[in-house]
């Protein structure tokens, strides 16, 4: 090899050569991998060989383990069945550094929920973590898998608790139109900013409403355990607040706290009676019934305030005169 005019050879470490070839044998191994053969647009689960699908999951490079994450998504969605053995390795993959490779684990992880959610339960903790991710896309690949498993094991949510209270009760409002440093001043960059911190709010609230439901059912099955965070969870009953999802949902935890033992419910009752001011139906309605289950005598004024309103739904003012009705009766026994 020569020089760049052509006359002094030029020496090249043989070790530089050695890793040039390296390289070039592992892109053209890597691009030969037999999962890249696969369109996930129209793969069928027979397609695929499990074998192909395992060493692609496990892949050190990017493209092959993205594009295999992706083949098993389908392959999962297809034929629920298949994809079963592969669990634990898109389990693993939830914790990858690429945000694809989580996206389509999790997507992947979903399916299976219904097939075999003992094999898809050590997802859990990982999945928890991914609704505090960014990018959106994420949170909402975790929701998805959160929606389908929630019910169908409640348990392995327990030892998440405190992380879905904290997610609960975080405040949503995002603002990207502060703080851009070193840009002038401009109305249509502003006005972008805005609609993204829009947006980007409302996909906060959405993620609450999930974590609170989350919450909601363990309150359903481990009253016990949820009936130490209300003192926290309540803090987010605000009668001028638009976030009906999660006060209905907050509401509906008191609620079956209460009916298990009303005694385990500390600090509900004033929020609650505040709440009963709200506009929203179902919210209002709910808040009468957790205050049922407590029966304040503090409640009993504001509830037939509620009854007595003809602006209010009509079964919502029943509901609410014999509530009253009943925290007086048991006040005067």
């Amino acid at each position: 090899m020569t020089n760049a005019g052509g006359t002094e050879p030029v020496t090249v470490p043989i070790a530089t050569i050695i890793g040039v070839g390296v390289l070039r044998w592992t892109m053209s191994d890597s691009l030969s991998h037999g999962v890249l053969t696969h369109d996930i647009e129209s793969v069928s689960a027979d397609e695929v060989s499990a074998d192909v699908l395992r060493s692609g999951l496990e892949h050190e490079t990017n493209l092959v383990r993205t594009h295999a994450v992706r083949v098993a998504a389908a392959v999962a969605d297809d034929d629920p069945a298949t994809a079963v053995e592969h669990a634990p390795q898109l389990i693993a993959n939830l914790e990858h550094e690429r945000t694809n490779v989580k996206l389509h684990s999790a997507l992947a992880l979903a399916s299976l929920v219904g097939e075999a959610p003992e094999a898809v339960e050590d997802a859990v903790g990982p999945i928890v973590d991914l609704l505090d991710q960014d990018p959106p896309i994420l949170q909402l690949a975790a929701v998805q898998f959160v929606r389908e498993s929630i019910t169908t094991m409640p348990h392995a949510y327990r030892p998440h608790l405190q992380q879905l209270v904290d997610r609960t009760i975080e405040d949503p409002e995002v603002d990207f139109t502060d703080g851009r440093a070193g840009e002038a001043p401009d109305p249509q960059r502003e006005e972008f900013y805005q609609m993204v911190s829009e947006d980007e709010t409302k996909r906060q609230w959405a993620t609450r409403v999930v974590t609170a439901n989350m919450v909601a059912e363990l309150a359903s099955i481990e009253p016990e355990a949820v009936a130490d965070h209300i003192p926290t969870l309540v803090a987010v009953l605000d009668s001028e607040s638009d976030a009906v999802g999660v006060l209905t949902t907050v509401a509906n935890i008191v609620a079956s706290v209460a009916e298990h033992d009303p005694t385990l419910v500390d600090g509900a009752v004033d929020p609650l009676v505040e709440l009963l001011a709200h506009q929203d139906t179902p919210t209002v309605s709910t808040a009468v019934a957790a205050l049922g289950f407590l029966a304040p005598p503090a409640a009993i004024e504001p509830l037939r305030d509620v009854a007595e309103d003809e602006q209010r739904d009509e079964d919502l003012r029943e509901l609410a005169s014999e509530t009253a009705t009943f925290i007086e009766a048991q006040a005067d026994a």
